[in-house]
């Protein structure tokens, strides 16, 4: 097999198969793997018809039985696919529907912007809203793990729901999933749709807000608990943010907690997630990280919180004011909820602050 240069989008086609090189697994940034990759062996990634066996396993087929799921698996392929494997490429039509049955796919839009703008995970779907507008999506679709995908041309979608009632109620929630943009797990700032960015994402520090740590969180908490790699969380309070308030205003703490809310984005890794609670508290939750991993990250930000420079009125120049934070770290134990561990994490945070904060809690 021999590697001829890459056409101008960057996608690299081997045998048919579009795959990119990752310069890392989690695939950091696409554009430059695009550009400097070289395209990976790809013995292991095949394409074969579906089993009604995968497709009983999924929400969008449950009622289906006998005939019905073995015509509908017919109409579906099963992809196992390598880390780098493209199922969707920026400005080409897609008409698929891909479903993760294990694994992650991540998408990324070709800009400047290294952080991806979301992620599928098992049970996650993507595709669906550019195949039933038939407009070239604006991002890529990327397995950065090994991974069992179910793809699933529109058409059948649609000839099903025709024949089955069972169906056509799963294929309905399935539709205002994407409407709520609750189909993936979405990351950063910068999330496909208007809907989206208004429900998940806080529009003054552009983190993920409390809505979508009541309706996403649990789901991202249910991988993490059903596999074997660790997850971690780095969460603080600004500890003098009520005292800039009182002396200056709501709008310098509306300020403060834009500037370092967005400050959090640029000193974590593009796959960790970031969110920010009704307490205005801050958690960065850290997808296959140990609790070392947890306090460097909490020790690098309460050291570098003390030289970001704020300004706390419109036309002030920006200054170094002093800020300190009050951190807790955790990781979840097998078999806790998400609430027991959110609540672990608060207790943590309101542990420093007890000591007087500008201090990292790790136990209770």
């Amino acid at each position: 097999m021999t590697n001829s240069a890459p056409p101008p989008t960057g996608i690299y086609s081997l045998d048919g198969i579009e795959v990119v090189e990752l310069a890392e697994l989690d695939l950091d940034f696409v554009e430059e793997a695009f550009r400097e990759g070289v395209p990976r062996t790809l013995e292991t990634t095949s394409t074969e018809p579906a089993k009604p066996a995968e497709l009983s396993k999924l929400e969008l087929f449950r009622g289906l039985e006998g005939q019905e799921l073995e015509a509908m698996a017919a109409r579906c392929q099963s992809i196992y696919a390598v880390p780098g494997y493209v199922l969707v490429a920026p400005g080409r039509l897609n008409a698929k529907v891909f479903i993760v049955i294990e694994g992650q796919l991540r998408l990324y839009a070709p800009t400047n912007d290294k952080r991806p703008i979301g992620v599928a995970d098992v049970g996650h779907s993507t595709g669906l809203r550019s195949a039933l507008i038939m407009q070239s999506p604006n991002h890529a679709v990327i397995a950065t793990e090994v991974s069992h995908i179910l793809a699933v041309e529109l058409p059948a979608l649609d000839e099903c729901a025709k024949r089955s009632h069972a169906f056509a109620r799963n294929y309905a929630a399935l539709l205002a999933s994407y409407l709520r943009g609750d189909n993936c797990l979405h990351v950063g700032a910068h999330s496909t749709g208007a809907s989206t960015r208004q429900g998940y994402i806080d529009e003054l520090t552009l983190l993920h807000n409390e809505h979508w740590m009541s309706t996403m969180f649990p789901r991202l908490i249910a991988r993490y608990l059903l596999g074997d790699k660790p997850l971690t969380v780095t969460a603080f309070a600004i500890d003098n943010l009520e005292q800039i308030i009182k002396e200056r205003g709501i709008s310098a703490g509306l300020r403060v907690l834009e500037t370092i809310g967005r400050w959090v984005l640029e000193q974590t890794r593009p796959t960790d997630i970031l969110a920010i609670n009704k307490n205005r508290h801050i958690f960065a939750f850290l997808p296959d990280c140990d609790l070392t991993a947890a306090r460097q990250l909490a020790t690098r930000l309460k050291d570098a919180i003390q030289t970001v420079p704020i300004s706390l009125a419109a036309g002030e120049a920006a200054a170094s004011i002093k800020i300190t934070l009050s951190l807790g770290i955790a990781e979840l134990p097998r078999g806790m909820k998400e609430n027991e561990f959110l609540s672990t994490t608060e207790a943590l945070i309101q542990k420093s602050m007890k000591l007087g904060g500008n201090w990292l809690s790790e136990t209770l």
